[in-house]
């Protein structure tokens, strides 16, 4: 796997607070750069018109989420087996969905909903 960067991610959507029981921290992956030696326990299923997730069918581990033409991917940063040493949380997304029930530290910058569905469909709707 090749990373993008060491920029991580937390997703506050309902998906993702349901699958984790609250936010899951993501690494963006290089386009083309998740590629798995065994396939065996990997399922996926749409979550939405324009994005599909990708989990463990043997443990349930979330592992990644990429639009459906995979031109963009990012892997769950606690499924790697070794996290870079230079790790950085930078960003929260759908932070107009997060719960009022806790917050980060971290000054991170922070994407609403309708600005998450604009960046991957070019538009607001």
């Amino acid at each position: 796997m090749e990373l993008k960067n060491h920029h991580v991610h937390a997703c506050h959507c309902s998906i993702c607070r349901r699958q984790t029981s609250g936010v899951i921290m993501t690494i963006d992956v290089e386009q083309g750069g998740l590629n798995f030696i065994n396939n065996d326990h990997l399922s996926i299923y749409d979550s939405s018109e324009w994005g599909e997730r990708g989990f463990c069918n043997a443990c349930g581990t979330n592992l990644f989420w990429r639009t459906k033409d995979q031109s963009y991917c990012n892997i769950n940063a606690f499924a790697l087996d070794e996290q870079p040493q230079d790790i950085h949380f930078d960003m929260e997304i759908y932070i107009d969905n997060k719960p009022a029930f806790y917050n980060f530290e971290n000054q991170t910058k922070k994407l609403t909903e309708a600005d998450v569905v604009a960046l991957f469909t070019g538009n607001g709707e």
